[in-house]
């Protein structure tokens, strides 16, 4: 194993942020090349994306680190800082989150036995169909997301300068109307 996992472990905010992207990076490498991570290749050709937002939000928001995460640090990234902090326009996106994040808990439960991984799997799985509803649920966005979110479901291109500017002006016009 060239991946270590306690790399941020014991360490200052200032000095683990210089050191998170490797660290991801890392980790990702390991998955793949684990057992556990190949099977999860074969079924999806892309991956790695739902890990990588995991990790670093994990530590960015809260400070978690993957060998001393417990099952309600991954609680709080999966039901609040995964759907505060991370926006995805379409509801599809959300469909290889928990299989990648149950095969990733899975590799550093069998190769790093890390204790807490296992509740952390059964976790992931209980979450399968609530985590798409979580994460397009604006009371759980911050004040951008909420914007985005009510801009798409008005039936604007949220992923365009365009359609962003449109929404914008008519958001704002609707605010000026409803002034006293």
């Amino acid at each position: 194993m060239v991946f270590d996992i306690r790399l941020l472990d014991n360490l200052s905010y200032d000095e683990a942020e210089l050191l998170l992207e490797g660290y991801i990076v890392d980790a990702i490498d390991e998955f793949v090349k684990s057992e556990t991570g190949q099977a999860y290749v074969q079924t999806c050709e892309e991956g790695g994306a739902w890990i990588s937002n995991f990790i670093e939000l994990a530590y960015l928001y809260g400070e978690f680190t993957l060998s001393k995460m417990t099952k309600a640090n991954v609680q709080e990234v999966m039901e609040y800082i995964l759907p505060r902090k991370l926006t995805v326009l379409d509801p599809s996106s959300t469909d290889d989150a928990i299989p990648e994040l149950v095969a990733f808990w899975t590799f550093l439960r069998e190769d790093y036995k890390l204790r807490s991984a296992g509740a952390i799997v059964k976790y992931l799985q209980s979450i399968q169909d609530k985590f798409r509803h979580w994460m397009f649920d604006p009371a759980r966005g911050g004040m951008t997301k909420s914007f985005l979110m009510e801009g798409m479901s008005a039936g604007y291109d949220m992923t365009s300068p365009e359609g962003i500017e449109a929404f914008k002006n008519i958001y704002n016009q609707q605010l000026q109307a409803n002034l006293p």
